[in-house]
């Protein structure tokens, strides 16, 4: 039986910190190749190569490396889109794009909060594609950075418990903000005890990701979510604490048992073996030594212990390029063709090589 020829790719925002890793981890992908690149106009006309470092152009190969960037209202052939744009240029391009009938997967906020776009975690909500066709366009996007980490965490508990508060504080790394955020020497000896816009998305997003399809859009999970946000002088791993008052108040046991048992996901190339590791270690998760577990993928948990406002408090950690963005949107790529949701091309068997 022969291979199925890889589906042609088109990134946006390629020159980015999203872009690249995005770029990276289809340059090997078993099922994608990097067809087309766009950026912003002033890398128009220039080659891939040229527009990012030179250890990630000899990472991509000659092929890649050596295409020339569109811009974004080009006329892209490629039926799959992945776009790591700021929010506001997609705000202005995706919907042109799902107009021509591309399969847009988004790594910005513009769409996230529209209940009738999915949002999408493949081993929390896979289920919620079901708001996009088989044949047309349309955007599916992944959650904010801190969001991925505290929704992998939560879902097992909202299924067998039911979650009923979430009090969360964020750290988050320097990168999350992208080239134009603080700089590591804006941090130092320092912290941003406020993200702008950040909370609000920590709150709507995690009720959105666990909530439930009806009637053509998500109707969000009613409990209710309180989140502070602030900027760290780390470089890379988003840490979240977390307080949560369940139903039925489980013993930590019990907690524990279903957060290290919470079962893999959709059988995805870019998807760890588990979703969740459970430490023991009173002192871990820590960014340097965890974020980059499972490609960066896998989600760290540590410091469970009981909560005396809640019941249950503990500790996420994940890397917040990978599981907070690139790795999240190559994931619900590979769930778009799983599912058969790229327009024009049979559907990917779930662990084909």
């Amino acid at each position: 039986m022969s291979t199925p020829p890889r589906i042609p790719v088109a990134v946006l925002g390629a020159t980015g910190l999203v872009g690249q890793r995005i770029l990276l981890r289809l340059a090997r992908h078993p099922w994608f190749r990097v067809a087309e690149v766009a950026a912003s106009e002033r890398s128009v006309g220039r080659r891939l190569s040229e527009q990012v470092p030179a250890e990630v152009g000899e990472a991509l190969g000659h092929e890649v490396a050596g295409l020339r960037l569109q811009p974004m209202d080009a006329g892209f052939l490629s039926p799959l889109v992945l776009s790591a744009l700021p929010s506001g240029p997609a705000r202005q391009v995706e919907p042109r794009l799902v107009e021509a009938g591309h399969r847009v997967v988004s790594n910005a906020s513009a769409f996230r909060a529209d209940p009738a776009i999915p949002l999408v975690i493949p081993e929390v909500n896979p289920d919620h594609l079901a708001l996009v066709g088989h044949g047309d366009g349309g955007i599916v996007t992944n959650p904010n950075c801190a969001v991925a980490p505290m929704a992998l965490a939560l879902a097992p508990l909202h299924r067998v418990f039911g979650v009923e508060g979430v009090v969360a504080t964020t750290f988050q790394a320097v990168s999350g903000a992208g080239r134009g955020g603080p700089s590591v020497l804006d941090l130092s000896d320092n912290l941003f005890p406020l993200i702008q816009g950040e909370e609000e998305k920590v709150e709507r997003e995690a009720q959105k990701l666990l909530g439930t399809v009806e009637g053509g859009a998500v109707t969000s999970a009613p409990f209710p979510v309180s989140a502070t946000t602030t900027r760290v002088p780390v470089l890379h791993g988003h840490l979240v604490d977390l307080s949560v008052a369940l139903k039925g108040r489980p013993p930590l046991a019990e907690v524990a048992d279903t957060l290290a048992s919470f079962a893999p996901g959709p059988a995805l190339p870019t998807l760890p073996p588990s979703p969740l590791h459970l430490t023991d270690d009173p002192m871990r998760p820590q960014p340097r030594l965890d974020r980059d577990r499972g490609g960066g993928m896998t989600v760290t948990v540590g410091r469970l212990r009981p909560c005396a406002v809640h019941d249950v408090r503990f500790m996420v950690l994940a890397h917040n390029l990978e599981r907070g963005a690139a790795g999240a949107a190559v994931a619900n790529a590979e769930l778009c063709a799983a599912q058969g949701r790229i327009p024009g091309v049979e559907p990917i068997r779930e662990g084909a090589a």
